[in-house]
């Protein structure tokens, strides 16, 4: 079992790129050779809100964590809002109109037939002929187990769908290109603050931990410490088989001799608070993106929350004016105004971070 601490994503991907090189076992999976350490890993990151990559050379796509973000808080696992922040995505997608494991749904939506999810922007369709469907809302569980008991350790979201992933309709074993890599989502009250704890069965560290995961999970736990009114504690990444493929070693190594990676971070202030209001304002994003992606919308709409008006803002920039920089977080301000996807270790944001 390994076990590591970061402050942040930038450390992180520093640390984590030096573990790998040193310690991955080679293996063939799939016709492809990837590096895989031979054991599970708990990473630690003391600072969940230092979750935006500022570092060029991991050439990050700023824009997908903020849009998968959106995806997987309103419920869904349509292919056409995420394939136009990352167009790859329709490779791992079975029928090209929606991604079988998306997790938007089963946080949302969980119900437990064997039917695959499909829930896109107006789509909301959950149907087996002879089976009565009853949905959960996961988000919803979380608030109300706290609201009887703030110390719960009962504040789990379950992820795998055993009737859907295991067997298909004549019980033979599934066959997907999209199996989750997710299993839990643990929220715990620690010292007074939210901790959450992330648990997966496989994780890609470029494609998956550093590209979306980590940012995901932590901007998860920033709005739900808002919903339960608790302070930010720290995010734990659980891993049983953490790795990365062959194509990558030249970025990993590239990563892994960076000094000093810096790990600025900045907590926003939140106007919602509840999952009512939270879900009210995610509705309204969830219409603007579907407006602006679609070109029927070319203006900036204020949501009266600085959180909802960054993520708003960050998609677009991506959609309408590309040279965008008006953000309520400065480290978004520095990034974008210097025209690029990170800094340099030596440039560090001018603010005081939270």
């Amino acid at each position: 079992m390994y076990s590591v601490e970061f402050k942040g994503i930038n450390s992180f991907l520093v640390g984590a790129s030096k573990l790998l090189l040193q310690e991955g076992v080679k293996r063939n999976t799939r016709g492809e050779v990837c590096y895989e350490l031979p054991a599970p890993i708990i990473i630690k990151i003391s600072n969940p809100c230092a979750r935006i990559v500022t570092i060029p050379e991991r050439k990050w796509n700023l824009t997908l964590p903020y849009a998968e973000s959106l995806w997987i808080a309103s419920g869904r696992n349509d292919i056409a809002l995420i394939k136009h922040y990352l167009k790859k995505m329709l490779n791992y997608s079975d029928d090209h109109l929606f991604m079988r494991a998306g997790y938007g749904p089963r946080l949302r939506f969980h119900n437990g037939i064997k039917n695959d999810y499909e829930i896109g922007f107006t789509s909301h369709e959950i149907r087996q002929e002879g089976v009565e469907v009853v949905e959960v809302d996961q988000f919803k569980f979380i608030e109300k187990i706290f609201e009887r008991d703030p110390n719960t350790r009962q504040a789990i979201i379950s992820i795998n769908d055993p009737a859907k992933d295991f067997f298909s309709s004549s019980e033979n074993l599934k066959v997907t290109k999209d199996f989750p890599c997710t299993c839990t989502i643990q929220f715990l009250k620690v010292n007074g603050k939210l901790d959450l704890i992330v648990h997966m069965r496989s994780n890609d560290f470029v494609w998956g931990a550093s590209a979306v995961n980590i940012f995901n999970y932590t901007f998860m736990q920033e709005y739900f410490s808002r919903i339960l009114n608790l302070e930010i504690g720290n995010y734990y990444h659980v891993v049983n088989n953490f790795h990365y493929y062959e194509n990558f070693k030249g970025l990993l190594q590239t990563l892994a001799d960076i000094n000093h990676p810096l790990d600025d971070s900045y907590e926003y202030g939140k106007a919602f608070r509840n999952l009512e209001e939270f879900d009210q304002m995610i509705r309204l994003l969830e219409s603007y993106e579907n407006d602006i992606r679609n070109r029927r919308v070319s203006s900036i709409i204020d949501f009266g929350d600085d959180f909802f008006n960054d993520w708003a803002k960050m998609l677009y920039r991506f959609n309408i004016d590309k040279n965008f920089n008006k953000f309520t977080n400065p480290i978004l301000v520095n990034l974008l105004s210097h025209n690029t996807d990170g800094y340099t270790t030596e440039q560090r944001p001018t603010h005081t971070a939270k």
